[in-house]
């Protein structure tokens, strides 16, 4: 405030702000400033006027990396349970003993789980501009395809994984990844929420049901063997 009849604002919140209303409910005067608010000494100094740059707010690749930890705060919380469990189902199943299917069915499915989160939540913020598509569900889509390919290069390294196994979790990498990507929306810069809960939509039901039938295809897979 400046005094006392002034309110700053930041220029982010202007859409939402009417200033002719806040004026005549409350007598302040509203000024939008700058967005950043390291700009703010900068706009006081120069008689609270904001340059254009001030008005601007940019996502480039610092600004996008810098929230990875974020997403894989939220994403490693609930695969502290998954991917032991996943570990664990894949000893119980299998021919051999507990120990070499775990090491090699449950550890795959593991692989496939911590793919899905560094290709959504890691690959997808560092990634953004230049995915293909605009839906961010989409853009975890096409990370999930490559992280499936990964996946099936890297299944020479285990013994026994079979097709039924591979293709049921390239079904639960890709859905997942998309997943993570979609989560990000509410981290970038040029995304609306009328935006974001049309793709929530469409988005989410395919990717519960793509990977309800991974995990169903991949517990399939492990018992009958193909």
């Amino acid at each position: 405030m400046g005094d006392h009849r002034e309110l700053i604002l930041p220029q982010l919140g202007a859409p939402g702000i009417a200033a002719h209303t806040v004026k005549k409910l409350s007598k302040f005067r509203v000024i939008y400033g700058p967005i950043r608010a390291e700009d703010i000494p900068a706009f006081l100094a120069a008689g609270m006027k904001a340059t254009p740059e001030m008005r601007r707010k940019t996502f480039g690749l610092w600004e996008r990396t810098v929230l990875i930890p974020i997403e894989l705060v939220a994403a490693l919380k609930p695969l502290a349970a998954i991917l032991p469990a996943l570990f664990i189902l894949g000893g119980l199943t299998g021919s051999g003993s507990f120990w070499a299917n775990a090491s090699n069915h449950g550890l795959f499915a593991v692989l496939a789980i911590i793919l899905a989160v560094g290709m959504g939540a890691v690959a997808n913020p560092i990634l953004l501009p230049y995915i293909p598509g605009r839906a961010f569900a989409m853009k975890g889509l096409v990370l999930g395809a490559a992280g499936t390919l990964l996946l099936l290069a890297l299944a020479s390294g285990f013994e026994g994984i079979r097709w039924g196994e591979k293709i049921s979790l390239g079904f639960i990498l890709s859905a997942l990844a998309a997943f993570l990507a979609m989560n990000f929306t509410g981290a970038s810069t040029y995304t609306s929420l009328s935006g974001v809960k049309k793709e929530m939509r469409w988005a989410v039901p395919l990717e519960i049901a793509g990977g309800g039938v991974g995990i169903i295809v991949w517990m399939s897979a492990l018992v009958f063997k193909f």
